[in-house]
């Protein structure tokens, strides 16, 4: 019988994921853009818990786009 986890892994657990490391290679994703964007995120809802709406300015090095107008699934690509 298998045993289930009941504890999420950390973020630094994943990042150090072989699988993990190897998606981000090949996507040209480094564990200090995922830092970065997530420091972004916790910075952004911060922000918006406190009522002031986060600025445009800053620049992320992960884009998401879609294909076409008739593609609704995400891409993303390295800047």
């Amino acid at each position: 019988m298998m045993n289930y986890v009941d504890q999420e892994l950390s973020i630094e657990d994943m990042l150090a994921d072989p699988i993990v490391q190897t998606l981000m290679r090949y996507d040209g994703i480094s564990a200090s853009d995922v830092r970065h964007t997530i420091e972004q995120v916790n910075q952004n809802r911060t922000a918006l818990a406190k009522g002031v709406t986060p600025g445009s300015s800053h620049h992320n090095r992960l884009h998401w786009r879609t294909a076409d107008a008739t593609d609704t699934r995400l891409h993303h690509k390295a800047a």
